[in-house]
């Protein structure tokens, strides 16, 4: 009886947990919305997230704002000459029973004029606004700049391949 109490517990909690880390607006979610910890004089940074679209029906996210940002706007990068640089887009489609990447290195959303630092452990909404869905305001956490570093992915702290 204790055991299946304990189960019960832990189940709860991770269903929590989860739950917590996926919006879900219609057809669309919205997963793991995360930014990096970033030093007290940074003036801009980014949040990275997955938008998935399980409708029979493409959506376009359209619009973004945060307390945090005077401005926020979606950012790519591309190479333009040998050089890499980043774009503004206006909006990105989420295509249907398909996914968008928000990641480091490609599409990501830009945060302008920082009001307050990025700092580890913290967290600040973020609102999207979609073409056909409508808007979800997501918690988007903090995290510390080593454990979100995905250069070395696959590898451990020793730089040991896993």
């Amino acid at each position: 009886m204790i055991a299946r109490s304990v189960i019960l517990i832990l189940i709860t909690a991770l269903s929590a947990s989860a739950s917590a880390r996926q919006y879900v607006l219609g057809d669309l979610s919205v997963e793991r919305p995360w930014a990096r910890e970033l030093p007290p004089v940074a003036p801009n940074g980014a949040a990275y997230l997955r938008i998935e679209n399980a409708g029979a029906v493409a959506d376009k996210v359209v619009s973004a704002s945060s307390p945090i940002a005077r401005r926020v706007e979606f950012h790519t990068h591309e190479m333009d000459g040998g050089v890499m640089k980043m774009r503004r887009v206006h909006w990105i489609e989420v295509p249907a029973q398909g996914s968008v990447p928000f990641e480091p290195g490609g599409l990501h959303v830009m945060l302008i004029g920082l009001k307050e630092p990025l700092v580890a452990g913290g967290s600040f909404p973020l609102t999207l606004g979609f073409r056909n869905a409508g808007e979800i305001e997501v918690n988007v956490e903090i995290t510390d700049v080593e454990l979100t570093d995905h250069s070395r992915h696959g590898e451990d702290r020793q730089g040991q391949t896993q």
